[in-house]
Formats: structure tokens, C-alpha cells, sequence
């Protein structure tokens, strides 16, 4: 993986324990997959929130300055409207330059489609219309699940986190 900034979430994604991240169950029922995905993401909550507690140990080592992406953090972008990805990442600007934003990132469960494709759309709008320079969709379940590829979104990296292997692995 060439991309520093996706070394990192994928460093943090594989850190987590599965006791947080699982808090609210790994996967949708067929009928909570119907529901709008703007309405809910519920399961997803916990698995954020492992996440972010990963990420910080890592920024508390230096590990984004140590790869080179700089002082990081995450906060929202007052500008972005009612609908945002579930993180989104900053630069701090540095000797007198201003802060500019990093990354978009978001989570849906596999057995969440709607809301996969959502965010999905969600980040190539930030990706291309809200200068992120990245855009991030973490999608969570079993790699065995997995049925049809959907046709990847312009400018979107995938990463494909398996619950059975508890990491990050290709599709």
C-alpha cells in the first residue's frame, strides 16, 4: 500500500478489538436493510467509535507525522451541510499556511447496501466538490458474503474489512 494516509486506517482498522467495535452487532437483518440509510447506521456506531480510539493511540505515538501526512485530526467541516461522511480528517496548517481538509471516511456494513452505496456517492461529492483529497469508504463483513462486486465509485478507495479474519483484506 503506497498511500501513507490509507496505511494508516488500515493500521487503525486492524487494531481494533472486536468486543468495542461489535457493540451493536456486525450485520443488518434483511427488513433493517430496507430502511432508508440516511435514517440509521446504528450497528456502525460502535465500530466509529473503536475506530477513532485506535486511531488516537496511534496519533498520540506520531504515527501520522512519521509517515509524513503531517499533524492530522479530525473535526468537521462547518461549511459541509447536514449530510457528512461519518469522519472527516484535516492538515493543520503549518507556519502560517491555513488548515485544509485531509480525508473523507466512512463505514456501512455489508448487509447495509443502501448505505454502502450512499456513503459511497457521499465521498466522491467531498472527494470532488469539498477538496478532500481522499475519500475513504470502509466497508465491514464477511469476505464469504460477498457476492457482487459493485462497480467501483470514481475516486473512492475501498477498504474491505473482514469480520472473520478481523483485518483488512483485499476483495
Amino acid at each position: 500500500m503506497t498511500d501513507p494516509f490509507l496505511a494508516l486506517i488500515t493500521e487503525a482498522l486492524n487494531l481494533m478489538h472486536p468486543r468495542f467495535a461489535a457493540a451493536h452487532g456486525l450485520a443488518y437483518s434483511a427488513s433493517e436493510a430496507e430502511e432508508p440509510p440516511t435514517a440509521r447506521k446504528v450497528r456502525e456506531r460502535s465500530f466509529v467509535m473503536e475506530f477513532y480510539h485506535e486511531f488516537r493511540r496511534l496519533w498520540d505515538q506520531a504515527v501520522p507525522v512519521q509517515r509524513g501526512l503531517g499533524h492530522i485530526l479530525i473535526q468537521a467541516d462547518p461549511d459541509a451541510g447536514s449530510r457528512t461522511p461519518d469522519l472527516l480528517f484535516w492538515k493543520l496548517g503549518e507556519l502560517g499556511a491555513s488548515d485544509k481538509p485531509l480525508a473523507a471516511v466512512s463505514f456501512a456494513f455489508l448487509t447495509n447496501p443502501n448505505a454502502v452505496n450512499a456513503d459511497q456517492t457521499l465521498l466522491a461529492r467531498f472527494r470532488n466538490a469539498r477538496g478532500y483529497s481522499r475519500a475513504v469508504s470502509v466497508v465491514i463483513g464477511r469476505r464469504a458474503d460477498v457476492r457482487d462486486e459493485a462497480p467501483p465509485v470514481d475516486g473512492v478507495a475501498v477498504l474491505f474489512f473482514d469480520t472473520e479474519k478481523w483485518q483488512v483484506v483485499g476483495v
